[in-house]
Protein backbone atom coordinates (compact mmCIF):
# COMPACT_ATOMS: atom_id res chain seq x y z
CA UNK A 1 0.00 0.00 0.00
CA UNK A 2 2.92 2.29 0.87
CA UNK A 3 4.36 1.36 -2.36
CA UNK A 4 1.51 2.32 -4.43
CA UNK A 5 1.09 5.31 -2.82
CA UNK A 6 4.80 6.53 -3.26
CA UNK A 7 4.02 5.82 -6.82
CA UNK A 8 0.82 7.82 -7.48
CA UNK A 9 3.03 10.45 -5.68
CA UNK A 10 5.68 10.19 -8.25
CA UNK A 11 3.62 10.02 -11.21
CA UNK A 12 1.68 13.38 -9.89
CA UNK A 13 5.03 14.97 -9.55
CA UNK A 14 5.92 13.86 -13.06
CA UNK A 15 2.70 15.57 -14.63
CA UNK A 16 3.48 18.98 -12.74
CA UNK A 17 7.26 18.94 -13.84
CA UNK A 18 6.23 18.76 -17.93
CA UNK A 19 2.65 20.36 -17.71
CA UNK A 20 4.19 24.03 -17.99
CA UNK A 21 6.62 22.94 -20.96
CA UNK A 22 3.56 22.18 -22.77
CA UNK A 23 1.72 25.63 -22.26
CA UNK A 24 5.42 27.30 -23.46
CA UNK A 25 5.42 25.43 -26.32
CA UNK A 26 1.91 26.36 -27.55
CA UNK A 27 2.59 29.99 -26.54
CA UNK A 28 5.43 29.72 -28.90
CA UNK A 29 3.76 28.83 -31.48
CA UNK A 30 1.09 31.48 -31.28
CA UNK A 31 3.58 34.06 -30.98
CA UNK A 32 5.21 32.72 -34.58
CA UNK A 33 1.20 32.83 -36.12
CA UNK A 34 0.69 36.19 -34.79
CA UNK A 35 4.09 37.52 -36.18
CA UNK A 36 3.26 36.01 -39.33
CA UNK A 37 0.13 37.70 -39.36
CA UNK A 38 1.65 40.78 -38.84
CA UNK A 39 4.45 40.83 -41.36
CA UNK A 40 1.39 39.42 -43.76
CA UNK A 41 -0.04 42.69 -43.21
CA UNK A 42 2.70 44.60 -43.43
CA UNK A 43 3.98 43.59 -46.30
CA UNK A 44 -0.26 44.21 -47.77
CA UNK A 45 0.10 47.91 -45.90
CA UNK A 46 3.50 48.50 -47.94
CA UNK A 47 1.77 47.19 -51.62
CA UNK A 48 -1.45 49.76 -50.81
CA UNK A 49 1.37 52.55 -49.78
CA UNK A 50 2.88 52.07 -52.80
CA UNK A 51 -0.22 51.47 -55.11
CA UNK A 52 -1.38 55.21 -53.38
CA UNK A 53 2.18 57.23 -53.84
CA UNK A 54 1.93 55.68 -57.68
CA UNK A 55 -1.69 56.97 -57.95
CA UNK A 56 -0.87 60.54 -55.82
CA UNK A 57 1.96 61.04 -58.18
CA UNK A 58 -0.70 60.18 -61.46
CA UNK A 59 -2.86 62.80 -59.36
CA UNK A 60 -0.80 65.67 -59.41
CA UNK A 61 0.64 65.44 -62.73
CA UNK A 62 -2.78 65.18 -64.01
CA UNK A 63 -3.91 67.97 -62.53
CA UNK A 64 -1.69 70.44 -63.24
CA UNK A 65 -1.70 68.86 -67.01
CA UNK A 66 -5.58 69.68 -66.53
CA UNK A 67 -5.07 73.16 -65.99
CA UNK A 68 -2.38 73.91 -68.35
CA UNK A 69 -4.89 72.62 -70.79
CA UNK A 70 -8.05 75.11 -69.16
CA UNK A 71 -5.15 77.92 -69.31
CA UNK A 72 -4.27 76.99 -73.06
CA UNK A 73 -7.73 76.92 -74.07
CA UNK A 74 -8.60 80.19 -72.77
CA UNK A 75 -5.74 81.83 -74.58
CA UNK A 76 -6.53 80.14 -77.40
CA UNK A 77 -9.95 81.62 -77.43
CA UNK A 78 -8.57 84.73 -76.71
CA UNK A 79 -6.23 84.34 -79.43
CA UNK A 80 -9.23 84.01 -81.67
CA UNK A 81 -11.42 87.17 -80.22
CA UNK A 82 -7.99 89.53 -80.76
CA UNK A 83 -7.42 88.11 -84.51
CA UNK A 84 -11.28 88.81 -85.47
CA UNK A 85 -10.97 91.87 -83.84
CA UNK A 86 -7.81 93.36 -85.80
CA UNK A 87 -9.60 92.08 -89.18
CA UNK A 88 -12.04 94.01 -88.59
CA UNK A 89 -10.16 96.84 -87.42
CA UNK A 90 -8.36 96.56 -90.58
CA UNK A 91 -11.53 96.26 -92.79
CA UNK A 92 -13.01 99.66 -90.68
CA UNK A 93 -9.71 101.28 -91.47
CA UNK A 94 -9.55 100.16 -95.26
CA UNK A 95 -13.20 101.23 -95.56
CA UNK A 96 -12.75 104.80 -93.81
CA UNK A 97 -9.64 105.57 -96.14
CA UNK A 98 -11.68 104.47 -98.97
CA UNK A 99 -14.42 106.67 -98.11
CA UNK A 100 -12.15 109.35 -97.46
CA UNK A 101 -10.88 109.39 -100.91
CA UNK A 102 -14.15 108.95 -102.31
CA UNK A 103 -15.26 112.18 -100.18
CA UNK A 104 -12.43 114.22 -101.91
CA UNK A 105 -13.17 113.07 -105.55
CA UNK A 106 -16.71 114.00 -104.93
CA UNK A 107 -15.62 117.68 -103.51
CA UNK A 108 -13.49 118.27 -106.72
CA UNK A 109 -16.13 116.84 -109.07
CA UNK A 110 -18.72 119.29 -107.44
CA UNK A 111 -16.19 122.21 -107.70
CA UNK A 112 -15.38 121.48 -111.50
CA UNK A 113 -19.25 120.48 -112.13
CA UNK A 114 -20.05 123.84 -110.30
CA UNK A 115 -18.28 125.77 -112.87
CA UNK A 116 -19.04 124.09 -116.07
CA UNK A 117 -22.72 124.54 -114.45
CA UNK A 118 -21.89 128.26 -114.04
CA UNK A 119 -19.87 128.28 -117.70
CA UNK A 120 -23.12 127.46 -119.32
CA UNK A 121 -25.73 129.53 -117.71
CA UNK A 122 -23.49 132.60 -118.47
CA UNK A 123 -22.89 131.71 -122.06
CA UNK A 124 -26.60 130.03 -122.37
CA UNK A 125 -27.34 132.08 -125.78
CA UNK A 126 -24.03 129.96 -127.55
CA UNK A 127 -25.16 126.97 -127.65
CA UNK A 128 -23.96 123.89 -129.39
CA UNK A 129 -25.93 124.51 -132.36
CA UNK A 130 -24.70 127.84 -132.57
CA UNK A 131 -21.55 126.76 -132.53
CA UNK A 132 -21.74 124.41 -135.22
CA UNK A 133 -23.32 126.66 -138.03
CA UNK A 134 -20.69 129.14 -136.82
CA UNK A 135 -17.96 127.03 -138.96
CA UNK A 136 -15.69 128.84 -141.68
CA UNK A 137 -15.31 125.54 -143.29
CA UNK A 138 -16.29 121.74 -143.27
CA UNK A 139 -13.24 120.85 -141.80
CA UNK A 140 -13.62 123.44 -139.21
CA UNK A 141 -17.50 121.58 -139.02
CA UNK A 142 -15.98 118.47 -138.15
CA UNK A 143 -13.65 120.16 -135.64
CA UNK A 144 -16.28 121.86 -133.89
CA UNK A 145 -18.80 119.16 -133.82
CA UNK A 146 -15.88 116.66 -132.27
CA UNK A 147 -15.29 119.14 -129.72
CA UNK A 148 -19.10 119.30 -128.45
CA UNK A 149 -19.43 115.44 -128.29
CA UNK A 150 -15.97 115.92 -126.23
CA UNK A 151 -17.81 118.64 -124.06
CA UNK A 152 -20.87 116.77 -123.74
CA UNK A 153 -19.08 113.41 -123.03
CA UNK A 154 -17.11 114.94 -120.63
CA UNK A 155 -20.35 116.16 -118.59
CA UNK A 156 -22.01 113.25 -119.05
CA UNK A 157 -18.62 110.97 -117.50
CA UNK A 158 -18.48 113.59 -114.77
CA UNK A 159 -22.07 113.34 -113.92
CA UNK A 160 -21.51 109.94 -113.60
CA UNK A 161 -18.46 109.77 -111.36
CA UNK A 162 -20.16 112.04 -109.00
CA UNK A 163 -22.79 109.83 -108.78
CA UNK A 164 -20.58 106.59 -108.57
CA UNK A 165 -18.62 108.37 -105.45
CA UNK A 166 -21.43 109.79 -103.93
CA UNK A 167 -22.78 105.89 -103.51
CA UNK A 168 -19.46 105.10 -102.58
CA UNK A 169 -19.71 107.11 -99.91
CA UNK A 170 -23.42 105.92 -98.97
CA UNK A 171 -22.01 102.06 -99.22
CA UNK A 172 -18.70 103.08 -96.94
CA UNK A 173 -20.87 105.25 -94.49
CA UNK A 174 -22.78 101.53 -93.50
CA UNK A 175 -20.02 99.34 -93.79
CA UNK A 176 -17.87 101.35 -91.37
CA UNK A 177 -21.06 101.86 -88.80
CA UNK A 178 -21.30 98.13 -88.65
CA UNK A 179 -17.59 97.77 -88.51
CA UNK A 180 -17.98 99.59 -85.69
CA UNK A 181 -20.79 97.71 -83.94
CA UNK A 182 -18.81 94.75 -84.71
CA UNK A 183 -15.66 95.90 -82.99
CA UNK A 184 -17.74 96.81 -79.61
CA UNK A 185 -19.32 93.35 -79.44
CA UNK A 186 -15.50 91.80 -80.11
CA UNK A 187 -13.75 94.31 -77.71
CA UNK A 188 -16.35 93.33 -74.61
CA UNK A 189 -15.58 89.83 -75.99
CA UNK A 190 -11.72 89.93 -75.70
CA UNK A 191 -12.43 91.82 -72.47
CA UNK A 192 -14.24 88.43 -71.37
CA UNK A 193 -11.94 86.31 -72.46
CA UNK A 194 -8.82 87.82 -71.01
CA UNK A 195 -10.65 87.96 -67.44
CA UNK A 196 -11.60 84.04 -68.37
CA UNK A 197 -7.50 83.78 -68.83
CA UNK A 198 -6.49 85.79 -65.80
CA UNK A 199 -8.76 83.70 -63.68
CA UNK A 200 -7.36 80.28 -65.29
CA UNK A 201 -3.39 81.04 -64.60
CA UNK A 202 -4.59 82.25 -60.94
CA UNK A 203 -6.08 78.83 -60.21
CA UNK A 204 -3.17 76.99 -61.81
CA UNK A 205 -0.76 79.82 -59.58
CA UNK A 206 -2.72 78.82 -56.56
CA UNK A 207 -2.59 75.24 -56.83
CA UNK A 208 1.31 75.36 -57.75
CA UNK A 209 1.59 77.53 -54.58
CA UNK A 210 -0.61 74.68 -52.59
CA UNK A 211 1.84 72.34 -53.16
CA UNK A 212 4.57 74.30 -52.02
CA UNK A 213 2.60 75.00 -48.85
CA UNK A 214 1.70 71.15 -48.45
CA UNK A 215 4.51 68.65 -47.84
CA UNK A 216 2.63 65.85 -49.19
CA UNK A 217 1.75 67.33 -52.02
CA UNK A 218 5.69 68.38 -52.61
CA UNK A 219 6.67 64.75 -52.25
CA UNK A 220 4.60 64.34 -54.83
CA UNK A 221 5.53 67.01 -57.12
CA UNK A 222 9.09 66.14 -56.61
CA UNK A 223 8.46 62.48 -57.56
CA UNK A 224 7.09 63.74 -60.72
CA UNK A 225 10.18 65.59 -61.55
CA UNK A 226 12.35 62.84 -60.89
CA UNK A 227 9.81 61.03 -63.30
CA UNK A 228 9.79 64.06 -65.73
CA UNK A 229 13.65 63.92 -66.21
CA UNK A 230 13.82 60.42 -66.80
CA UNK A 231 11.10 60.81 -69.39
CA UNK A 232 13.26 63.91 -71.23
CA UNK A 233 16.44 61.72 -71.05
CA UNK A 234 14.68 58.87 -72.43
CA UNK A 235 13.56 61.41 -75.25
CA UNK A 236 16.89 62.55 -76.34
CA UNK A 237 18.48 59.39 -76.13
CA UNK A 238 15.21 58.27 -78.90
CA UNK A 239 15.94 61.32 -80.95
CA UNK A 240 19.77 60.74 -80.96
CA UNK A 241 19.26 57.38 -81.76
CA UNK A 242 16.99 58.17 -84.86
CA UNK A 243 19.36 61.10 -85.85
CA UNK A 244 22.34 58.93 -86.08
CA UNK A 245 20.52 56.25 -88.47
CA UNK A 246 19.68 58.80 -90.57
CA UNK A 247 23.38 59.88 -91.01
CA UNK A 248 23.71 63.00 -92.94
CA UNK A 249 20.18 62.68 -94.05
CA UNK A 250 18.79 64.61 -90.92
CA UNK A 251 20.96 67.45 -91.46
CA UNK A 252 21.16 68.06 -88.18
CA UNK A 253 24.32 70.80 -87.26
CA UNK A 254 27.11 69.78 -85.03
CA UNK A 255 28.31 71.86 -82.27
CA UNK A 256 31.90 72.91 -82.74
CA UNK A 257 32.14 75.13 -79.17
CA UNK A 258 31.28 78.48 -78.46
CA UNK A 259 28.89 80.77 -76.24
CA UNK A 260 25.11 80.35 -76.50
CA UNK A 261 22.79 83.34 -77.14
CA UNK A 262 20.77 83.98 -74.12
CA UNK A 263 17.26 81.87 -74.29
CA UNK A 264 15.02 84.63 -72.97
CA UNK A 265 16.31 88.42 -74.41
CA UNK A 266 16.06 91.01 -72.01
CA UNK A 267 15.73 89.40 -69.26
CA UNK A 268 19.66 88.28 -67.76
CA UNK A 269 18.18 87.69 -64.21
CA UNK A 270 18.48 83.60 -62.87
CA UNK A 271 15.99 83.24 -60.29
CA UNK A 272 17.11 79.89 -59.76
CA UNK A 273 20.38 77.98 -61.00
CA UNK A 274 21.67 74.86 -61.16
CA UNK A 275 23.06 72.36 -58.84
CA UNK A 276 21.69 71.55 -55.10
CA UNK A 277 19.53 74.31 -53.44
CA UNK A 278 16.53 74.69 -49.93
CA UNK A 279 13.72 72.98 -50.46
CA UNK A 280 11.03 75.04 -49.88
CA UNK A 281 9.17 73.30 -47.42
CA UNK A 282 10.74 70.48 -45.40
CA UNK A 283 14.31 69.73 -44.18
CA UNK A 284 17.18 68.83 -46.80
CA UNK A 285 18.22 69.81 -50.02
CA UNK A 286 16.78 68.75 -53.68
CA UNK A 287 18.64 69.71 -57.37
CA UNK A 288 17.46 71.49 -59.91
CA UNK A 289 18.58 70.64 -63.06
CA UNK A 290 18.99 73.69 -65.27
CA UNK A 291 18.70 77.89 -64.74
CA UNK A 292 14.76 79.32 -63.98
CA UNK A 293 14.93 82.88 -65.98
CA UNK A 294 11.71 84.91 -64.93
CA UNK A 295 10.54 86.76 -67.87
CA UNK A 296 6.70 88.13 -68.37
CA UNK A 297 3.94 86.00 -70.16
CA UNK A 298 4.06 86.14 -73.81
CA UNK A 299 7.75 86.99 -73.51
CA UNK A 300 9.61 85.53 -77.29
CA UNK A 301 12.14 82.49 -76.24
CA UNK A 302 14.74 82.10 -78.81
CA UNK A 303 16.89 79.24 -79.68
CA UNK A 304 20.11 79.13 -78.21
CA UNK A 305 22.24 78.02 -81.37
CA UNK A 306 21.25 76.44 -84.57
CA UNK A 307 20.17 72.65 -84.68
CA UNK A 308 17.04 70.75 -85.52
CA UNK A 309 13.75 70.67 -82.95
CA UNK A 310 12.96 67.22 -81.79
CA UNK A 311 9.93 67.78 -79.36
CA UNK A 312 7.47 70.26 -79.38
CA UNK A 313 4.79 69.22 -77.45
CA UNK A 314 3.51 69.15 -73.43
CA UNK A 315 6.03 67.17 -70.70
CA UNK A 316 4.42 66.35 -67.79
CA UNK A 317 6.39 68.64 -64.98
CA UNK A 318 7.73 70.93 -67.94
CA UNK A 319 4.64 72.02 -69.06
CA UNK A 320 4.86 73.40 -73.08
CA UNK A 321 8.61 72.27 -73.67
CA UNK A 322 11.17 72.44 -76.90
CA UNK A 323 13.91 70.67 -76.92
CA UNK A 324 17.09 71.30 -79.50
CA UNK A 325 19.11 69.03 -80.83
CA UNK A 326 22.53 70.68 -81.44
CA UNK A 327 24.96 67.16 -82.64
CA UNK A 328 27.20 65.98 -81.28
CA UNK A 329 25.16 64.80 -78.18
CA UNK A 330 24.13 68.48 -77.30
CA UNK A 331 20.77 68.97 -76.45
CA UNK A 332 18.69 72.26 -75.16
CA UNK A 333 15.38 71.87 -73.22
CA UNK A 334 13.15 75.07 -73.02
CA UNK A 335 10.29 74.38 -70.67
CA UNK A 336 7.02 75.95 -68.91
CA UNK A 337 6.38 78.08 -72.29
CA UNK A 338 2.57 79.48 -72.85
CA UNK A 339 2.88 78.60 -76.15
CA UNK A 340 5.17 76.85 -79.08
CA UNK A 341 5.93 78.52 -82.01
CA UNK A 342 7.64 75.34 -83.92
CA UNK A 343 7.43 71.68 -84.41
CA UNK A 344 9.17 68.51 -84.38
CA UNK A 345 11.44 68.20 -86.99
CA UNK A 346 11.83 71.83 -88.32
CA UNK A 347 15.36 73.30 -88.38
CA UNK A 348 15.95 76.62 -86.28
CA UNK A 349 18.35 79.01 -86.05
CA UNK A 350 20.45 80.69 -83.51
CA UNK A 351 18.14 83.32 -81.81
CA UNK A 352 15.03 82.50 -83.83
CA UNK A 353 11.38 82.73 -81.86
CA UNK A 354 10.64 79.06 -80.95
CA UNK A 355 7.91 79.59 -77.78
CA UNK A 356 6.56 82.05 -75.75
CA UNK A 357 7.30 82.48 -71.59
CA UNK A 358 4.44 80.91 -69.67
CA UNK A 359 4.27 78.88 -66.40
CA UNK A 360 2.77 75.38 -67.53
CA UNK A 361 3.65 72.09 -65.52
CA UNK A 362 5.38 72.52 -62.32
CA UNK A 363 5.49 76.05 -61.89
CA UNK A 364 4.35 78.75 -59.92
CA UNK A 365 5.54 81.92 -61.93
CA UNK A 366 6.20 82.81 -65.73
CA UNK A 367 9.83 81.85 -66.14
CA UNK A 368 11.90 79.89 -69.16
CA UNK A 369 13.60 76.45 -67.37
CA UNK A 370 16.66 76.29 -69.54
CA UNK A 371 18.81 72.84 -69.34
CA UNK A 372 21.75 71.70 -70.94
CA UNK A 373 21.72 67.93 -71.87
CA UNK A 374 24.86 66.24 -73.36
CA UNK A 375 23.90 62.71 -74.03
CA UNK A 376 20.99 62.52 -72.43
CA UNK A 377 22.04 63.48 -69.01
CA UNK A 378 21.61 67.59 -67.50
CA UNK A 379 24.87 69.63 -66.96
CA UNK A 380 25.79 73.00 -65.92
CA UNK A 381 24.45 75.54 -68.48
CA UNK A 382 27.36 77.56 -67.49
CA UNK A 383 29.98 76.93 -69.84
CA UNK A 384 27.50 77.32 -72.89
CA UNK A 385 26.21 80.43 -71.32
CA UNK A 386 28.77 81.87 -69.97
CA UNK A 387 27.21 82.88 -66.69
Amino acid sequence: MKRIGIGVLFFVLCFSAFHPTYEVQAKTVNQLKNEKSKYEQNKKNAKAALEQAKKNQASITEEIAQLDQNVSQAEAELDEVEEKLSATQTKLNNAEAELKVATEKKEEQVVAFKKRIKYIHENGSIGYLQVILEANSFGDLLTRMQYVNDIMNYDKATLEELKKNQKIIEEKTIEIKTERDKIAVLVEEQKKKSEELQLKLKEKKAAAEKYRTDIAKYEQEVASWTKASNEVESLINQATAKSRSGGAAQGNVNYTGGKFAWPVPGRSYISSGYGYRSRPIGKGQEFHTGYDIPGAYGTNIVAAESGTVIAARYVNGYGYTVMIDHGGGLVTLYGHNSKLVVSAGEKVSRGQTIAKCGSTGNSTGNHCHFEVRLNGKHTSPKPYLGV
